[in-house]
């Protein structure tokens, strides 16, 4: 039987619309946290596949979760960090629908990463000293860190260079880094184009950079023998700068 050519345009019309409609999600992602495990649940227009990805950086969502097809979705999470910030993405396998963030319950692991081989070899070489005086009680640490959102990253990756808990303690020790530089005179460059204060302990090899207002950016153990040679800016003392008073 010869179907008329009018049902073919109108069947292929129906099938176009069918292909271009695009997956809608339902409301927000909800979240339900546990003292092991976080559940995200999400609601669809229509049935599609299930992906949540995850990570502790929003723009590095470099864990992944998936599940069926479904306009009912859900991904229950173990094994993550106790007391820990985490960002999400839910969709498809080809559609991101929706952002959020989840704190899972719990103070943070107070394990410390063990340090590299390097490192440990670089220790035992030049053993390092206290970065300040213990009794020296920094600001919260938003007052004393640059950026928060890059607290965590930063903890992970140089944590270990100074035995820190947390992050917390991570940007206590830069603080006070600073604070000791000033004391002891320890060695300085000031980039002024933007501001930037570079801080090097050539005996602890322990390296800082803190923005125009004092703030860190970054606090870590170069490896690398020539790095405080290579840093930009021009030679100053502690007398010459204005720092936020302790």
């Amino acid at each position: 039987m010869r179907v008329p050519s009018q049902w073919l345009v109108c069947i292929f019309a129906l099938i176009t619309v069918a292909l271009s409609h695009a997956v809608e999600i339902i409301g927000q992602p909800q979240v339900q946290a546990q003292a092991d495990a976080v559940t995200i649940t999400w609601r669809t227009d229509v049935s599609c596949g299930t992906r949540l990805q995850y990570g502790l950086n929003a723009a590095q969502l470099n864990q992944r979760a998936e599940g069926g097809v479904a306009n009912a979705h859900e991904i229950t999470l173990q094994g993550l960090a106790a007391g820990t910030t985490y960002h999400y993405s839910v969709g498809s396998a080809r559609t991101q629908l929706a952002t959020g963030v989840f704190t899972t319950p719990g103070a943070a692991s107070a394990a410390t990463p063990q340090p590299s081989l390097m490192r440990r070899v670089l220790d035992v070489l030049t053993p390092d000293k206290k970065n300040a005086p213990a009794a020296i009680t920094p600001p919260p640490t938003r007052q004393t860190w640059g950026h928060l959102d890059s607290l965590q990253d930063h903890f992970e990756r140089h944590g270990r260079d100074f035995s820190a808990k947390s992050p917390d303690d991570y940007a206590a020790q830069a603080w006070r880094f600073l604070q000791r530089a000033r004391d002891e005179g320890l060695p300085m460059k000031r980039d002024d184009t933007d501001g930037t204060l570079r801080v090097f302990d050539p005996q602890t090899r322990s390296f800082a950079a803190y923005n125009a207002a004092g703030r860190t950016k970054t606090f870590f153990k170069p490896e690398s023998p020539g790095y405080w040679q290579r840093q930009p800016g021009r030679v100053v003392k502690a007398a010459e700068l204005r720092l936020p008073s302790r």
